[in-house]
């Protein structure tokens, strides 16, 4: 009878725990649907409370989700850009990646066409005395039309740039003549072979 007895036993204690399994089971099943029903519903934040109210356990797993989709949302509806679904809610900052996007937004974008700089008016407007050169200049710098650098209006401040900068490039270009006739035609001169110097040789 003890071996009857203690399979009987055996057998209550496995059924027991075959019960408890299924428990498991279907609650895990109920969590799992909360989730998807939630992802489905464009990421709208799980509410932990109802999840207590409504007898389903709640997991640490289920309350980060929920954290992170109440961060998500948050994000969302300050900023108005949304974090993809296949990067990982607990990885990634809403709130920063929201400012990434802005920036990137923000660098991509063109130029409207009335955005230039008072440099770079400047720029367009700069004569270096030769057409050649200017269109040369242009060239380099990325300047795009050279007609309209000619025909815009000169208002008078930018009128007394362009003739300070075509006084200073005239006195380098004079600047750099004087020192290449020096440094060309007055070789020698100024290291001690001075033609005074010469002529004491002859003598």
């Amino acid at each position: 009878m003890d071996a009857q007895e203690a399979l009987a036993r055996r057998l209550e204690r496995a059924k027991k725990l075959q019960e408890q399994r299924e428990k498991e089971m279907v609650e895990k099943q109920k969590q799992q649907e909360i989730v998807a029903a939630a992802a489905a519903t464009g990421g709208s934040v799980l509410n932990v409370a109802a999840l207590l109210a409504s007898g389903t356990q709640v997991t640490p797993q289920i309350a980060m989700a929920a954290q992170m989709a109440a961060l998500q949302a948050k994000a969302l509806a300050e900023t108005g850009i949304a974090v993809p679904s296949y990067y990982n809610p607990a990885a990634v900052n809403p709130m920063k990646f929201a400012e990434q996007e802005k920036k990137r937004k923000m660098l991509w974008q063109g130029k409207k066409e009335g955005d230039k700089s008072q440099s770079a008016e400047i720029w367009e407007k700069l004569n270096f005395g030769n057409k050649d050169q200017n269109v040369k200049f242009r060239k380099l710098m990325g300047i795009k039309s050279e007609d309209e650098a000619g025909c815009s209006s000169v208002d008078e401040e930018s009128y007394k740039t362009l003739k300070q900068q075509e006084e200073v490039f005239r006195n380098l270009d004079a600047q750099y003549e004087m020192a290449r006739s020096q440094t060309h035609t007055q070789r020698g001169m100024g290291l001690g072979f001075t033609s005074s110097m010469r002529g004491m040789d002859a003598v």
